[in-house]
């Protein structure tokens, strides 16, 4: 955890501590000690040697990512997939005028008819990385060149689809994807409609957290944080934060930008597979303090000099008032320093 981080979720420690001196002065029972009588029977905990943890604690949702809209072509629709199909670079992602529509792996949409003669472009660098990919790359450079080996390796290619075996990929034959394969998140088009809009949207085929932050956060959590990601039926998963989107994006209604957000990746996105797109919660390890002596919070008391304390039940049924200062507050826990408290020692909490 950086420093740059631990500075910006100190405050969330400090909130602690002020609920924990506020449950302290709120308590009937932290006034200036009353030692119980012999027949009262109280409830203690041992004082223990452990690893304090203070946690940042997020809201997070599972996700597939960022939609995309598939573009759209000339023709009409005359096939589409379903959603939560899962499609491979190569295969058919939907069809029009009865012919496949093949998904290829690229940052850039296909913007015209490729094949000989065709001037010389980054599109021609992308196909020919893509039909290398698909293991149509004999004797071919990877370049911005269509030559006429890559002709061969597009009649090659068209032989494997059985379609016509012309060495031009005509605009409209293929569609660039983000990723070697996606998941059709949902479908826009409908069969016999027009393939000029887009027929579907498709994310990642892996799920992820998405977590909502503060502008403050935003600036101070960076990406390869560790965090661990509690599932909604309280597994804990080990992720790591992939990347912080600052937010503040017009969203097309008046006033309103985007969120600053985590994108969280799972160490083992399979432990969260069939659970649905469900809420979950991202823990960030802030403060750690180890071989601390820790009790209950409920276990301290206000003393009148504005400190604190703590009743120990000693051998014998007495209880001994000890003066104690309070080091780092985590969940219901508290580091106590000073005073005569030992770890075993039997500490009176509160009902």
């Amino acid at each position: 955890m950086s420093r740059r981080l631990t500075k910006v979720l100190v405050p969330v420690g400090l909130l602690l501590v002020a609920a924990a001196v506020t449950l302290a002065v709120l308590q009937p029972w932290s006034s200036v000690a009353e030692t119980p009588q012999d027949d009262d029977k109280p409830v203690t905990a041992n004082a223990e040697l452990t690893t304090l943890t203070s946690d940042l604690r997020l809201n997070g949702t599972l996700s597939y990512g960022t939609s995309i809209a598939l573009p759209g072509r000339g023709g009409t629709i005359t096939r589409l997939p379903a959603a939560g199909d899962v499609i491979e670079a190569g295969q058919s992602i939907y069809e029009v005028d009865g012919k496949p529509v093949i998904a290829m792996r690229g940052d850039r949409p296909f913007w015209r008819d490729l094949g000989p003669g065709v001037e010389n472009g980054p599109d021609v660098r992308q196909l020919e990385q893509a039909l290398a990919d698909l293991g149509f790359g004999k004797d071919m450079t990877v370049d911005d060149e269509f030559t006429r080996i890559t002709a061969a390796n597009v009649k090659a290619w068209q032989k494997s689809l059985g379609v016509a075996q012309d060495g031009v990929v005509k605009l409209g034959d293929v569609v660039a994807i983000t990723a070697a394969s996606v998941r059709v998140e949902s479908v826009t088009g409908k069969l016999g409609d027009p393939a000029a809009a887009s027929p579907l949207t498709y994310t990642s085929t892996s799920l992820r957290v998405v977590a909502t932050l503060t502008e403050a956060q935003a600036r101070e959590i960076l990406p390869a944080t560790p965090v661990t990601v509690i599932l909604p039926d309280g597994t804990e998963v080990p992720a790591t934060v992939a990347a912080v989107d600052p937010g503040g994006q017009p969203t097309g209604k008046e006033g309103e930008t985007t969120p600053a957000i985590a994108n969280i990746e799972l160490e083992d996105p399979a432990v969260a597979e069939g659970i649905g797109l469900r809420a979950v919660k991202v823990v960030f390890a802030t403060s750690e303090v180890k071989d601390a002596l820790v009790v209950p919070v409920t276990a301290l008391v206000a003393t009148t000099d504005g400190g604190y304390a703590v009743d120990v039940l000693r051998k014998g049924g007495k209880v001994e008032r000890v003066s104690v200062e309070v080091g780092l507050i985590a969940d219901t826990r508290v580091q106590v320093v000073g005073g005569d408290l030992v770890a075993g020692d039997a500490v009176v909490v509160a009902q």
